[in-house]
């Protein structure tokens, strides 16, 4: 769940990154989308370790984006900010060591495959440009 949350408040901050040319302070954005200033400052630093955001030190310092609003896809966005595995993972952990269970894990595993890629494949059709409409 957190793994969402922290996707979604990545998501308002580069949209409000991408509302203006200029730099903005983690604090601006922060209290704009409603967010803990800490929490947001480690979104923060998982995007500019993508390449998604540049951050500059300093009194004038802030955050932008590192491109153009439509050329930054959510699945970027996703992939930079995923700690931990998808909530459907925890399947395999009712599958057990016995024979039945490992036939049912190599099914559940196929399905969490397909699963990774069509939401890779969503969220790779959207970039922050389309949210700003």
């Amino acid at each position: 769940m957190a793994q969402i949350k922290r996707f979604g408040f990545g998501l308002q901050a580069l949209i409000v990154l991408a509302l203006t040319s200029e730099q903005r302070s983690s604090a601006e954005i922060a209290e704009e989308i409603r967010c803990e200033p800490t929490a947001l400052r480690k979104i923060l630093a998982q995007l500019a370790e993508a390449g998604i955001v540049e951050v500059k030190q300093g009194r004038a310092g802030g955050y932008q984006l590192t491109r153009k609003p439509g050329e930054i896809t959510l699945s970027e966005i996703y992939n930079a900010l995923h700690e931990e595995d998808p909530l459907w993972n925890r399947m395999l952990d009712t599958t057990g060591n016995h024979l039945f269970g490992q036939k049912v894990n190599e099914s559940f595993q196929k399905i969490m495959t397909d699963i990774v890629a069509q939401v890779d494949h969503v969220l790779g059709t959207y970039t922050i440009a389309d949210l700003l409409e």
